[in-house]
């Protein structure tokens, strides 16, 4: 290539950088856009929005449920066939409803741990074994408790208490889930 035509190049190409480094640098409004938010009207006539709320949010949360209140009665489902599989299903547990007939959920608490590190170590088991568990604060922020679930299935979540009992060592309990 002729001698010409690289410097040619090499200072286009330097001429390319300098502006791509050097212009943004030049311009104050590139630094934010905070500028914008002066072109935006404020709105000050929102309009009233009288709807009600979904039944979910609208009903207060009714006291706990019994401790000895039974579990939901057996339905029997025929299997299902997904594509050319066909796969069984055993019984439903309909979920026992509270008296504003929202389906109560159940949780096993596992364990309660002065030091998180300590619930975070059993949480990972207790998933690594195939169960649904989470950890929470005490209230007073002083201990995380472990738990497993929720679920409306409390005859599933009995059998699991079982299970996790004799597999870890453990003395959990069966409780009605509270979401704080």
């Amino acid at each position: 290539m002729d001698e010409g035509v690289k410097r040619k190049l090499v200072g286009a190409s330097a001429l390319v950088m300098v502006a791509l480094v050097v212009l943004p640098q030049l311009t104050p409004k590139s630094q934010n856009a905070e500028y914008l938010s002066e072109s935006v009207p404020l709105e000050t006539h929102i309009p009233a929005m009288d709807m009600p709320l979904p039944r979910s949010l609208s009903i207060p949360v009714s006291g706990l449920l019994a401790e000895n209140q039974s579990a939901g009665e057996k339905v029997l489902m025929q299997d299902i066939k997904v594509d050319t599989e066909l796969l069984p299903i055993q019984g439903f547990e309909v979920p026992v409803t509270d008296l504003n007939g929202q389906a109560a959920l159940w949780q096993i608490q596992v364990g309660s741990f002065s030091k998180a590190e300590n619930a975070l170590k059993l949480r990972n088991k207790l998933r690594l074994a195939g169960f649904k568990a989470f950890e929470q604060l005490t209230n007073d922020n002083q201990h995380t408790r472990v738990f497993v679930g929720p679920s409306t299935q409390k005859s599933k979540l009995e059998k699991d208490l079982v299970k996790i009992n004799k597999e870890f060592q453990l003395t959990g309990k069966l409780a009605p889930f509270q979401n704080r």
